[in-house]
């Protein structure tokens, strides 16, 4: 735990004249790194990161201070997802209900009833929701909804957390560690979860097992007939992560023959259902873009090249 967490909590509690709710407080003070996730969300709690030395460093003042003057609310922003949007409670008004502010739609949503709430069962379906607290219109004048729901209906199913959830969070980080010593129980853990009942969790790790198998990971070495074999039964859950990897199988030759036509039809497929992904307007290359933008334009300068090049 970084013991200068809960001192920049309480000077921003002093600063704002607002109190943080006390799981709230104690969440964050027990932090060691920004990093959280909760479900598949990742959010970044910079108050971890505030320089204990410099009293002006405080995440909570400075982005507290810009919510309130854009909406003119008392509010304790207290984490970013990097992307615009951010975490907030409004403790005078709604104690220790969590609230997201989705920059793109400039509209207050429910998160989660409480942190540790949100944290245990992961955030509510806010993306696909109607329901808002408070938005900003046109002219941004601040408008309170007169039908919002205080209640809280998560995204992820009941079959979601649990072990696969915690199994699959460690395999992550042993994954991106490269901890190559252990090997065997990250390939035991992987082929324990591609056959789970969450299809979310069925999809990541047959990804992982062809990714691993397609460039090798320390003892283990490439094997193309396995990579491709985990890549299929992901193409056939409707990965388009894999789908994505089969057009590059064939824009390379890779493990089969040459084709750019296939690649470009496998390509363009994953680059449309990628859409789905609430992030893919920030990775896309172009507006209404979709995760493989770069792919496919790659895929058809190659073939467009060739073109010209038999003539």
């Amino acid at each position: 735990m970084k013991k200068h967490v809960s001192v920049k909590l309480k000077q921003a509690q002093d600063k704002l004249g607002l109190a943080f709710p006390d799981q709230l407080f104690d969440f964050i003070s027990k932090l060691d790194k920004p990093e959280v996730k909760f479900g598949n969300d990742e959010w970044l709690f910079y108050s971890v990161t505030d320089n204990p030395k410099k009293i002006n460093d405080n995440f909570v003042i400075e982005r507290s201070k810009a919510f309130k003057n854009e909406w003119s609310l008392d509010g304790l922003v207290f984490a970013t997802n990097g992307i615009g949007d951010y975490l907030l409670v409004l403790p005078n008004e709604l104690g220790e209900l969590v609230l997201i502010m989705m920059h793109e739609i400039a509209e207050l949503r429910v998160f989660g009833k409480d942190i540790q709430s949100a944290f245990q069962n992961g955030p509510a379906d806010y993306f696909w929701t109607d329901n808002y607290l408070y938005k900003l219109d046109d002219k941004n004048n601040l408008v309170k909804s007169d039908n919002f729901d205080i209640s809280v209906s998560n995204k992820y199913s009941d079959d979601y957390f649990g072990e696969d959830y915690e199994l699959r969070s460690r395999l992550d980080k042993m994954i991106d560690d490269e901890d190559t010593e252990n090997v065997s129980d990250i390939l035991l853990g992987l082929e324990k979860l591609s056959d789970c009942k969450v299809e979310s969790h069925k999809d990541w790790a047959l990804n992982k097992l062809s990714d691993i198998y397609f460039r090798g990971f320390g003892p283990v070495p490439r094997d193309l007939k396995k990579a491709l074999d985990y890549n299929q039964q992901a193409i056939n859950l409707n990965s388009y992560k894999a789908l994505s990897n089969r057009a590059a199988c064939h824009f390379y030759g890779i493990g089969m023959d040459k084709d750019l036509h296939k690649a470009l039809e496998l390509a363009t497929k994953a680059n449309e259902m990628s859409k789905s992904n609430i992030f893919a307007d920030i990775i896309s290359s172009k507006k209404g873009g979709g995760m493989y933008d770069s792919l496919v334009d790659m895929i058809k300068k190659e073939i467009e090249k060739q073109k010209n090049g038999n003539r």
